[in-house]
């Protein structure tokens, strides 16, 4: 099975691995957290070459992650600023809670870089709780059970 062929699966894990498990996008993503916009913060914060990083960030443009908008501050060219969709700042816990996990389980000998909530002034973690009862979510204390994609979905 090639990589895009995720995309097809009737699988909400499998799509969502289609278009976020590609090499860099974890990276592209902390950048644009982290604000930024243009393509040479981009290529600054994750030194990919430019045609690769090209390549990436419009990938991420067709999948409604990040949006280009034209800014003019140079009239010899066009240039683009790449922004966060709605769709893209939704993967923000997805960011922190992978951030928690590499910060606690890959051999760094202290967090390199931690979440600051400004309302509070506290330093914070993910948390995954249940949207209903609000308790901490594990794997031990859930179960899949079938949705109503599951009948539905006719494949490609």
């Amino acid at each position: 099975m090639k990589h895009a062929d995720l995309l097809e699966e009737n699988c909400a894990i499998a799509r969502s691995s289609g278009i976020l498990g590609e090499r860099w996008v974890w990276m592209l993503l902390r950048q644009a957290f982290n604000g930024a916009r243009r393509f040479e913060e981009y290529q600054r914060g994750v030194g990919l070459a430019r045609n690769v990083l090209t390549d990436k960030l419009n990938t991420l443009v067709e999948h409604g992650i990040l949006e280009r908008r034209r800014y003019s501050e140079h009239t010899e060219r066009e240039l683009y600023e790449y922004r966060l969709t709605k769709k893209g700042l939704e993967l923000f816990p997805i960011y922190a809670a992978l951030m928690d996990w590499g910060n606690r389980w890959t051999g760094l000998p202290a967090p390199p870089v931690e979440l600051l909530h400004k309302p509070c002034g506290e330093r914070v973690t993910a948390k995954v709780v249940c949207s209903n009862c609000n308790e901490s979510l594990d794997a031990r204390h859930t179960e899949p059970v079938v949705g109503p994609g599951l009948m539905t979905y006719r494949g490609a």
